[in-house]
């Protein structure tokens, strides 16, 4: 089925909504209503022995409206998540701007996000997350449910941590506008705005929303803690700099020993070693932001219409787009390909007749003879563009990326003459992610370092007939334009043309496209046996998934079938490394599966106090994939009116994806700690033969309620078996080539050798080669070490009407790991690395990512007549970096330990929201954010904090509005 197809229907469906509405308006019948999160039984309660936590659009307006990320990443039960751009984590580059939830901290994909009780499609970006929850359409949120368990015996795939319901609102009438700024110091304050109309009739409801929200850049060289000194936090610097260290030469016989540039130091670099070798350490951080400059857009419509006494049709539609118009990154990747092939050392060389040759050798310190004698000079620790900035762009390389989705739903719920209930549905979602990523092709920069460069070049004659030359030296730029720093030693006559900068690169343009259609029927009713408690509820269906996955490429140059050499045109090569000096390459493509399942479930009212529900799934995925079945178990015992006993059991499952089955491959980057932290090239290809994870999981829990007081301790657990995984790069080149500031020697009979790709053509000499050799990493897809995760969830809540004349409330929620254990990674037969506990570690370099051991939030608020003043307050524990300590050489090549992050400490922030309701249905709210001006805890990784523990944001203000007519 098209998506034109698809899409008229739903525009048929609102048309008969919206003329059933008006025909309908004066008759008084109600549809009863059927329960969403959890069960598919009718009357299924919010408490019953499913643990579902609900946060109200209310209360959010009373929590100062917090976006979508702050919101979700304020839950203790959730860990890491993306949302604030962190193009340094291989995870978030193909998705900066997008944003997940993460129940238990057992990955993104293992939450199922559901709107209005219904799947959407993934993200189709590389490194997809899941569902982008910045699509969502947040003006027509009425409240977010968190089902807190495994969940596949209902919703199948994907629910192992469990599933957030975005539910919108139902009942609305009238019309409502809602504006907001923050102001963020050091940028230009993010801003939302929207407008909500809706109409309610006696048989039929309409709501249509539209939304707006900004964010504006944030610079790293706005927050001092960003931009650490070289001896302090070495992350975010690169021995592959520019300025570089450079070996002059006659033919390859060196007239002198590698020189540092000269003016390395003068434009903020710093000048120290790579073993004997003299290095100039790039820092990339000041170029780059800690957040994007975003557009986001939502618009939605749904319309609910009782056709009659028993039958409600309900249809809705979601259109929604976030544009990064301006990623910066680096002025210009390292090289880790050559015109030969891999290689970063040494792979591109200048001949003497280059403007900036001489002067470079003079500025060095070279003698007139050795000067005389060198006819050329290999650029030996380098990259074309770094301290100088890119002159053809406002100092850094910049790329862009923007994620749309298109979602139409249709539903037919009703009860036959018997009180049998039914539901039939049909949801087609299709989201697009476009990326385009520069790089620098490596025949125009070798062209152009010989001085036949430039768009407008003609003939062989290096600097002549539109010929130009690309000065490789700091004494082409004046200063670093990012650090506000000048070049003593810049010759204006030697300066680089920036239409010669810009001829250099090429830009990666990719889209992905992603289809998702669902077809769901639902029978549910009541047995007519009668058990103690009452009636046996049951429910019974089946549904249809279809996914379809679509890559296409817009350039030549990305296609490595097309341009699978360094030289454009040649098509055999010893080494197919592509055309790029960093990036890969990839194939266009189109994937696409098939699910089928069918689900039962039902309701025993064992005696008045005691309930329980039974649930089973099967789901066949076809292919080598193959099938699974999922029970479950849940029981709820009342104890007293005021205590309540609640408990589950079952398994549930996580199928692979179209790209987890892929032959294909997308490339990332990532430092790479055996190689001194610098920044290699990681390629993750699929695997057709992988198979789905599977996982048991239970939970305990007591509930206490008595008066305004409730009080809910949970214990839970899961065990993950054949978890669906890349194998981490850092994991394989630690393997390979140990841990050290990348000069330590590597191991070429290590069993995971062919993984790597090293320099000098994918040479291997033992006891020569080291880790800073290391080019590419592969990191291959497989179905990795089980897993275990245990802990504890406790809520206290407690609220009065009669509080000193108003109304008061008070509570805090709190999540701890007790348990987060790896078995033994092994990998083909090859024991990868040993199991090891992840709670309370960084994780930096392995599975599963930071794991702070416990996070809480608590509340505070009293309200009286219009007035209400909030305060909340969010903790997440710190953690200890489980990576070894590293030394790194100073500038005499004595090495010096570093001790920054070691442990990156707690963080917590202090929320106070004022909110009060004026005349004319007008609600102003002013907050402070962080009012104790919290910086983020010390992280040795390249913007030296945590963003899954801390923000960058500092003390922020928020003042907004919302008018009701």
């Amino acid at each position: 089925m098209t998506r034109a197809h698809l899409c008229g229907g739903c525009a048929m469906a609102a048309v008969l909504a919206l003329s059933a509405a008006q025909a309908n308006a004066q008759q008084s019948t109600t549809v009863e209503e059927v329960v969403v999160t959890g069960s598919f039984i009718r009357g299924t309660p919010e408490d019953a022995a499913l643990p579902v936590e609900v946060v109200s659009s209310e209360e959010l307006a009373r929590r100062g409206s917090p976006t979508t990320v702050d919101l979700i990443k304020s839950l203790p039960v959730s860990g890491p998540v993306l949302g604030d751009s962190n193009q340094f984590s291989t995870t978030a580059q193909g998705q900066v701007g997008a944003g997940t939830v993460n129940l238990r901290g057992i990955g993104s994909l293992r939450t199922l996000v559901l709107l209005n009780g219904r799947r959407t499609t993934p993200s189709p970006g590389a490194g997809s997350g899941g569902v982008d929850t910045n699509l969502l359409p947040v003006a027509a949120i009425g409240r977010v449910e968190v089902l807190k368990d495994g969940a596949a015996a209902t919703y199948g795939s994907d629910a192992i941590g469990g599933v957030v319901n975005f539910i919108t609102r139902r009942n609305f009438d009238g019309a409502e506008v809602a504006a907001d700024y923050r102001f963020v110091d050091g940028s230009d304050g993010d801003y939302t705005a929207s407008l909500l109309y809706g109409w309610t009739g006696d048989r039929a409801d309409i709501l249509l929303s539209a939304g707006y929200q900004h964010r504006s850049e944030l610079r790293t060289t706005e927050r001092d803690w960003a931009n650490q000194d070289y001896l302090v936090n070495p992350s975010g610097y690169s021995v592959l700099g520019q300025p570089g260290s450079f070996l002059p030469r006659n033919g390859a016989t060196p007239t002198a020993g590698v020189q540092r540039d000269a003016n390395c130091a003068a434009v903020g670099n710093f000048p120290g070693f790579a073993g004997a070798t003299p290095a100039c350490y790039f820092t990339y951080v000041p170029f780059d932001n800690l957040i994007e400059d975003e557009d986001r857009y939502q618009l939605f419509g749904q319309a609910n219409v009782e056709l009659s006494d028993k039958v409600e049709l309900h249809v809705e539609a979601l259109y929604a787009k976030t544009d990064i118009p301006n990623i910066r990154f680096s002025p210009s990747y390292p090289p880790t390909s050559g015109p030969n092939g891999p290689g970063s050392v040494g792979v591109f060389t200048v001949p003497i007749s280059n403007p900036g040759a001489v002067t470079a050798l003079q500025q060095a310190g070279l003698s007139p003879g050795q000067i005389a004698a060198t006819n050329n000079i290999s650029l030996t620790l380098w990259r074309a563009l770094g301290a100088g900035g890119n002159p053809a762009t406002d100092g850094a390389q910049i790329g862009s990326r923007s994620y749309e989705i298109y979602r139409v739903s249709g539903a037919l719920t009703g009860e036959f003459e018997n009180g049998l209930g039914w539901e039939t549905a049909v949801t087609y979602s299709e989201a697009t992610s476009n990326q385009n990523t520069t790089d620098i092709l490596i025949d125009r920069l070798q062209r152009a370092l010989n001085g036949l460069g430039g768009p407008n070049c003609t003939g062989n004659t290096p600097g002549a007939n539109g010929c130009q030359y690309l000065n490789p030296f700091s004494n082409a730029y004046p200063g670093n334009p990012a650090l506000g720093l000048t070049n003593p030693g810049y010759v204006s006559a030697n300066a680089n043309d920036p239409a010669l900068v810009g001829w250099l690169f090429d830009t990666q343009m990719s889209e992905n496209r992603s289809r998702l259609l669902v077809v769901d029927a639902v029978l549910n009713g009541e047995l007519g046996w009668t058990l103690p408690g009452g009636d046996i509820g049951w429910a019974v269906g089946a549904q249809y998934r279809r996914n379809e996955l679509q890559t296409t490429l817009f350039s030549p140059f990305q296609d490595s079938r097309v341009t699978p050499c360094p030289v454009p045109g040649v098509t055999t090569c010893a080494f197919p490394t592509g055309p790029y000096i960093f990036l890969g390459q990839s194939t266009p493509s189109q994937l696409d599966d098939s699910i089928y399942a069918v689900f039962a479930e039902a309701s025993l009212p064992i005696t008045d106090s005691i309930n329980a529900q039974l649930a089973v799934r099967y789901e066949d995925y076809g292919g080598q994939t193959g099938s699974t079945t999922n029970p479950k178990l849940a029981l709820k015992w009342q104890i007293t009116e005021a205590l309540a006993l609640r408990g589950s059991v079952g398994t549930t499952f996580r199928g692979p994806t179209p790209v987890n089955r892929s032959t294909n491959q997308v490339t990332g980057l990532s430092g790479i700690i055996a190689a001194g932290n610098n920044f290699k090239s990681v390629d993750f290809p699929g695997n057709p033969a992988i198979g789905p994870e599977k996982a048991t999981t239970y939970n305990v829990g007591l509930i206490f309620e008595q008066g305004g007081f409730r009080a809910i301790l949970d214990y839970w657990n899961f065990k993950i078996e054949d978890q669906i995984v890349q194998v981490p790069a850092n994991v394989i080149a630690t393997s390979v080539a140990g841990v050290g500031n990348g000069t330590q020697t590597v191991n070429c009979s290590s069993a995971l050798r062919d993984l790597i790709t090293f320099n000098n053509n994918n040479t291997c000499t033992q006891g020569v080669t080291v880790g800073n050799d290391i080019a590419r990493v592969l990191s291959p897809v497989t179905n990795g070490p089980e897993f275990r995760v245990s802990g504890i969830d406790a809520q206290l809540d407690f609220r009065t009407t009669d509080a000193w004349g108003g109304r008061a409330g008070a509570g805090a929620s709190v999540s701890y790991y007790l348990q987060y254990e790896y078995d033994d990674f092994i990998f083909n037969g090859v024991l990868v690395n040993e199991g090891y506990d992840a709670r309370g570690f960084a994780n930096y370099d392995r599975l599963p990512g930071t794991i702070s051991e416990w996070r809480a939030t608590a509340y505070a608020e009293y309200g009286r007549g219009p007035h209400n003043l909030r305060a909340d307050l969010t903790f997440i524990d710190g953690v200890v970096d489980n990576r070894a300590p590293i030394s790194v050489q100073n500038e005499t090549g004595a090495l010096q330990p570093i001790t920054f992050g070691q442990k990156v400490e707690d963080f917590y922030s202090l929320d106070l929201t004022y909110r009060v309701d004026l005349p004319w249905d007008t609600i102003l709210t002013a907050s402070v954010f962080n009012v104790f001006d919290r910086d983020p805890s010390a992280a040795r990784l390249e913007y030296s904090y945590d963003p899954f523990i801390g923000n960058p944001y500092g003390r922020t203000y928020k003042v907004g509005f919302r008018k009701r007519f």
